[in-house]
């Protein structure tokens, strides 16, 4: 008996050039061996309808078609069941898959020919989940300036981030970490399960997605050289050697926002927040991965 796939598609995703209908004759040639259903998502009750829609199929790996908040949607869906997913990256930028080593839909098929399942952590912030990156600071805004920009990598990045790093005034956070207690002045703050954004920066060095810790990194350029040094870094993917960045390696922490920096998790701007606490969940999906993904090399609990 042949296998399913369900192919979950987000005909709203910043990459339009492709139909839903394109993506299933794809899917259909690249898995002969499974049948595969095509499902589009419509903004509506989307997560009532996508466990109703699996439960419906019971599918042996779902596809997903779209951008980060996609994935995120799904694999939120879908937690319960464990089922393998491979996201297929149809965003604006697609952070949390090129993280996962798939750049594009080539990795995509490429993923699914050689069907390395691998498991992949979760952090939990209060009571949001978070695959990717989350951060307070500057970068809440600069990722959706960047996202609306036709030009992409670093030289968008550079370009969007200069009125926001000069323009923004350093606030005050306090780190929590069992019983230390650490004060942190910075301009943006970090909490990073993956290792890059969207742009192709590699803003967490130490970022490896299955090994049940995740990082706390503090931003704080002062000056015109600081900024070309950490710009540099984020190319060259040596931000740990840069003065001016902490970096914390945690499982469980509390982060006070004692100045209201705006915060985002995985894309998404959030309400007001005063205080988040975070802790990782290990292996609590399994995706598809890429050659170039990186792994900690342990064997899965």
């Amino acid at each position: 008996m042949a296998k399913k796939c369900l192919l979950i598609y987000n005909p709203i995703s910043g990459n339009d050039s492709i139909s839903g209908i394109e993506l299933l004759e794809m899917a259909e040639t690249r898995l002969p061996n499974f049948r595969v259903k095509l499902w589009e998502t419509t903004g509506e009750n989307d997560e009532d309808k996508i466990l109703t829609k699996y439960k419906q199929f019971s599918p042996d790996l779902v596809l997903i078609g779209g951008g980060d908040g996609t994935v995120k949607l799904v694999a939120k869906c879908l937690k319960e069941v464990a089922v393998p997913m491979c996201v297929l990256p149809l965003g604006s930028a697609n952070g949390l898959a090129k993280c996962m080593g798939i750049n594009d839909l080539t990795d995509s098929w490429e993923s699914v020919r050689d069907y390395d399942i691998h498991p992949i952590d979760a952090i939990h912030i209060n009571n949001e989940l978070c695959l990717h990156l989350a951060d307070f600071g500057i970068n809440a805004n600069l990722v959706q300036k960047f996202e609306q920009e036709e030009s992409r990598g670093m030289l968008g990045y550079v370009k969007n981030s200069l009125s926001e790093i000069f323009g923004t005034e350093a606030m005050n956070f306090r780190l929590k970490i069992a019983e230390e207690s650490v004060k942190i002045k910075a301009k943006m703050i970090v909490i990073a399960n993956g290792d890059r954004y969207g742009t192709g920066a590699i803003v967490n060095c130490k970022g490896v997605m299955d090994d049940g810790k995740f990082e706390i990194i503090a931003f704080n350029p002062e000056t015109a050289e600081d900024y070309v040094r950490m710009t540099m870094a984020f190319i060259r993917g040596n931000l740990d050697q840069v003065e001016g960045v902490q970096t914390w390696v945690v499982e469980e922490c509390q982060l006070d926002n004692l100045e209201g920096a705006e915060f985002q998790i995985d894309g998404e701007i959030m309400e007001p927040i005063e205080s988040i606490t975070a802790k990782i969940e290990k292996h609590a999906f399994r995706f598809l991965v890429g050659k170039s993904f990186t792994t900690c090399h342990t064997s899965p609990d």
